[in-house]
């Protein structure tokens, strides 16, 4: 059995007054929590089965939101044995795994162990791993990727949040808003550039990923579009959308408030206080908090990385949502 494996990068601050406590892994920016050679373990050995599913997201554009639905979407289509650790909705580290975490704390065996104990399952993982440095070996051509993004001023605006409030990151309190934007726009963050992560995916045939293999969902949709977004996620993980009722069930349970509720009752192995990280569940709150200079600094960026301002909000068919509880009543 290997042991945890011991950070071989020190910690070192970003900068002395704002802290942003990390090492580095191919030159991008991670927690100081990750050690690099855990993911480079995960690189040499971690081959992928068919039914797999990995959720690839940047930091607090939706991560946790995107692992609901997926969660529920599979336990709504009947498919997770009663032995599976995320057959409860269980969405916590041991149901639905951060590879590079877990190994980096309770070394290769640990992996190896989950992945022994679920195989021949489907198997929910997440990363925050850019598309050219995935945590695997052989990436299986009927794994399914999920990934998630965000506008980036709603994404600066939680991770500004995000950072100031987490207890291992050490970020400095006196970090302003107006000095984090500068940072994101300058794109030295953790997991690397925001806009360069997305692009990535935006992109992701040119880094040899089938484009059936991927499915991108907008944050803005898993929130304000809810059906749609089930109707999308369950025919790309399934190959047909779940039935209405199902449909409005996941959706529901995905509601805020409903999700937050949830976990604080049945945390299961959620490791965040859902009082203290989730913070509001909006799409548009960054209105009210980014200064004029910070949005125009970070759209200038969105339009020299992703180019059509329908990255950010396409136009498409919507389903009427309207008021879900209502519906469901």
């Amino acid at each position: 059995m290997s042991q945890p494996i011991q950070h071989v990068v020190p910690a070192q601050p970003k900068c002395a007054q704002h802290g942003f406590l990390h090492t580095r892994y191919a030159g991008r920016m991670i927690p100081a929590f990750i050690d690099p050679k855990a993911i480079d373990l995960l690189r040499n050995t971690w081959d992928t089965q068919a039914d797999d599913i990995i959720i690839c997201t940047h930091q607090k554009v939706g991560t946790h939101l995107t692992k609901k639905y997926v969660v529920e979407i599979l336990r709504k289509a009947g498919i997770l044995e009663d032995t599976h650790p995320a057959a409860d909705g269980d969405i916590g580290k041991a149901a639905v795994p951060w590879p590079e975490v877990m190994v980096s704390q309770k070394g290769l065996a640990a992996f190896e162990s989950f992945l022994e104990k679920t195989d021949g399952q489907p198997r929910i993982f997440y990363t925050h791993g850019n598309i050219d440095e995935l945590p695997v070996r052989h990436l299986h051509p009927k794994t399914k990727i999920v990934m998630a993004y965000r506008d980036p001023k709603g994404a600066a605006v939680s991770q500004f949040h995000f950072y100031k409030n987490h207890p291992t990151l050490g970020v400095s309190q006196d970090l302003t808003m107006m000095e984090f934007v500068h940072h994101f726009v300058q794109g030295d963050m953790y997991f690397g550039d925001y806009h360069d992560h997305v692009a990535g995916y935006f992109r992701a045939a040119q880094f040899g990923l089938d484009p059936e293999q991927l499915c991108m969902v907008r944050f803005e949709d898993l929130v304000e579009d809810k059906l749609n977004a089930v109707q999308k996620l369950s025919t790309f993980l399934l190959g047909a959308p779940l039935s209405e009722q199902d449909s409005m069930a996941v959706a529901l349970s995905t509601e805020f408030n409903t999700m937050k509720e949830s976990i604080r009752k049945k945390p299961g192995s959620f490791h965040f206080n859902p009082d203290r990280f989730f913070r509001s569940g909006k799409t548009q709150d960054w209105k009210a908090q980014l200064p004029v200079e910070a949005i125009a600094l970070i759209n200038a960026k969105t339009a020299e990385k992703w180019g059509a301002p329908e990255a950010i909000a396409p136009q498409a068919t919507r389903l009427d949502n309207g008021d879900l509880t209502k519906l469901a009543a």
